[in-house]
């Protein structure tokens, strides 16, 4: 089967699988694909929280565990052309050498790129078995990639193997990544008119909450514990939000939350910064969630995978991003993960979406290359 990556990447791009729709039709479209191509599928199916179906896969050419796997999700952030788009962001408008349209660079385009570059094998040229994974809500705390950890036989082959995360990159090279921790706050008041002086403004309980909070902030930005010098910046935000839900000001406000979301490091724990949180919301009556949909990726850049990685790649030196990927899910069961994709990041989730043609074009060639050393000739 012969794919061109910009047709493809346009046919990705007009599903609206955003990720509080269902990725189903999208998902398909592409199993088919791997079908033709000779590709196993396995289909890990699940109802998000709102009722919504989603669909995530993991397919194989060749046979036997390790490998390379080339790992995708086809979730896209929202879009809608009043936003100031020049066009519907669901049909990709090319000019300029650049592709524009939601999903393009992160990370459809990508996503085209891995089918595009497996298409040129059989499973009769392979010593090790190429892997393409693709997930549905990477960008709502990787539920997807974890029903496929927990889930899927054969992730679980190709767990041994070596994994390319292929979110843009900009084609270099990114050896860690942060994690990811979230925690909503929640403090209750009564219902009143406030001339009355009989409710309860749920803000006064919310406000001691927040000083401590602000401490929280001020003690990450700070502090070396929560340092790492390999990134940059070399520290994350404890990035506070707030709400009181409150649609009249003569009204005390029933309901006052607080968001907070934290991109821990490697080599750092917020076991401590957790239960400083809990302790402050328990002294002022507020209930506390905390969501951890994983910690952060991080493989070694002196270790042989890295190494074969800048080899194929041609990138001088590894590197580590501020984001997140689904990596924090993969990385409970397969220890080589390295992230490298055509595109770069600063262009995903914005309006008029861009990702250069030339881009995804080396895209399909690198990943062809890495299909080669691997699973072709069977090196390290």
């Amino acid at each position: 089967m012969k794919l061109d990556v910009v047709n493809l990447t346009k046919e990705l791009v007009s599903y609206k699988s955003e990720s509080l729709l269902t990725n189903v039709p999208v998902t398909r479209h592409v199993m088919g694909i791997l079908k033709g191509l000779g590709f196993q599928v396995e289909q890990l199916r699940y109802v998000d929280k709102n009722g919504v179906n989603k669909l995530s896969i993991v397919a194989r050419l060749g046979c036997g565990r390790g490998g390379l796997t080339l790992m995708s999700h086809d979730d896209v952030v929202p879009a809608k052309q009043e936003e100031g788009w020049k066009q519907d962001p669901y049909q990709v408008r090319q000019a300029g050498g650049r592709l524009y349209g939601r999903g393009v660079c992160d990370m459809k385009g990508p996503l085209a790129a891995t089918l595009c570059a497996a298409a040129r094998f059989k499973a009769a040229d392979l010593k090790q078995p190429v892997f393409i994974v693709v997930t549905s809500d990477e960008e709502i705390q990787a539920r997807g990639a974890w029903e496929i950890v927990n889930r899927s036989k054969l992730f679980r082959d190709a767990s041994s193997g070596y994994g390319l995360i292929c979110e843009p990159t900009k084609l270099g090279v990114v050896y860690a990544h942060k994690g990811s921790m979230s925690i909503r706050a929640t403090a209750s008041g009564r219902a009143a008119h406030t001339s009355t002086l009989k409710g309860k403004n749920a803000n006064l309980d919310m406000i001691p909450f927040l000083v401590e909070m602000k401490k929280i902030n001020d003690l990450v930005l700070t502090s070396k514990r929560y340092r790492n010098d390999e990134f940059t910046p070399p520290h994350s935000e404890w990035s506070i939000g707030i709400n009181d839900h409150n649609m009249a000001t003569n009204i005390y406000p029933v309901t006052s939350t607080c968001t907070i979301n934290y991109r821990p490091m490697p080599g750092t724990s917020i076991e401590g910064l957790i239960e400083r949180t809990k302790k402050a919301a328990k002294k002022h009556n507020i209930k506390v969630e905390v969501t951890r949909p994983g910690e952060p990726v991080y493989t070694d850049p002196t270790s042989a995978f890295v190494a074969t990685s800048l080899k194929v790649s041609g990138t001088r030196k590894a590197r580590t991003v501020p984001y997140g990927t689904d990596g924090l899910a993969y990385r409970v069961k397969m220890d080589n993960l390295v992230v490298l994709g055509p595109g770069d990041i600063a262009q995903a989730h914005i309006v008029d979406e861009w990702v250069e043609v030339d881009q995804l074009r080396k895209g399909v060639k690198l990943y062809e290359r890495f299909i080669d050393h691997v699973c072709v000739l069977g090196k390290d």
